[in-house]
């Protein structure tokens, strides 16, 4: 399964909102989530609390993610989260067979 680095920079840094950031982020560490989550998500690392910025990262699995947005659009609309970005994650390996392909060429 695709595996992602999700970065979440917290919207309004608020006592109320940083006690459902770890509530939300803590429960799903533990495979805890709420209903609106496809039950194909699963946290795979983190989370992580940035030191420099309200932001928060952890690593999931998830065949699709666009199949987050109902989840994700309630947390902005809430004002849990500000924004976020997602990243593919690839393994070393295949870094390694690309170039041993381009370099065999």
């Amino acid at each position: 399964m695709p595996l992602f680095l999700n970065e979440v920079w917290l919207g309004d840094i608020k006592p109320e909102v940083m006690e459902e950031a770890v509530a939300f982020f803590g429960n799903l560490s533990v495979g805890e989530k709420p209903d609106n989550l496809p039950p194909d998500l699963r946290m795979i690392a983190g989370p992580w609390l940035s030191a420099e910025e309200p932001k928060v990262m952890f690593i999931f699995e998830i065949d699709d993610p666009s199949t987050m947005f109902d989840a994700y659009a309630e947390r902005v609309v809430s004002g849990l989260f500000a924004r976020r970005k997602l990243t593919l994650l690839s393994g070393w390996e295949q870094m390694k067979a690309y170039t041993d392909r381009v370099s065999a060429a």
